[in-house]
């Protein structure tokens, strides 16, 4: 029978001692480690969710002056004024058409804003009564005469590519 002589200067069985569940963790904790070539890197990555590019064409430009702003927004943000920093691209215009890319997204729903800049400001103009002087439009393109909700807007990215479609609507 093997013996253990502690700080103290007892002895104890090694066969009649019993684990304490600190240990007991220890040890699970070791094993899962130990095994870590063999997980799936999705449990061991902690950002290796999949991700998709969105990428979304701005249509029905009236001219190719100024740019397009594009806004991306999650389900967190409030839609549509105001979205994470760092969502909000601007691209240049060719030939009445625009392309807007957001890449590495996690799959989930987003929904866009997209607006022609002509007087490439950066603002969304409006005139004084707050009707807007540029175009506008949404992703899955809801009705120009409302500002609509996140619902009404959203889009479903849950493949590495999602194409969409934003038709820009002119009041003057």
């Amino acid at each position: 029978m093997n013996e253990i002589v502690n700080r103290r200067g007892s002895t104890r069985a090694w066969e009649n001692r019993k684990p304490r569940p600190c240990q007991k963790l220890i040890l699970l904790l070791a094993f899962v480690l130990s095994a870590g070539p063999t997980l799936p890197s999705q449990v061991l990555a902690r950002d290796s969710r999949p991700t998709g590019t969105l990428i979304v064409q701005v249509a029905n430009l009236r001219n190719d002056r100024g740019q397009v702003v594009c806004t991306l927004f999650t389900p967190a943000d409030r839609f549509p004024d105001q979205s994470h920093k760092g969502m909000t691209f601007e691209v240049p215009i060719k030939g009445r058409h625009a392309t807007c890319s957001f890449k590495n997204l996690p799959y989930g729903y987003y929904a866009v804003v997209a607006f022609h800049d002509e007087n490439h400001d950066g603002n969304f103009n409006q005139n004084w009564l707050g009707m807007p002087e540029e175009g506008f439009g949404f992703s899955d393109n809801p009705g120009a005469l409302k500002k609509p909700v996140f619902d009404e807007a959203k889009v479903l990215v849950d493949r590495p590519r999602v194409d969409l479609t934003i038709r820009l609507n002119y009041w003057f």
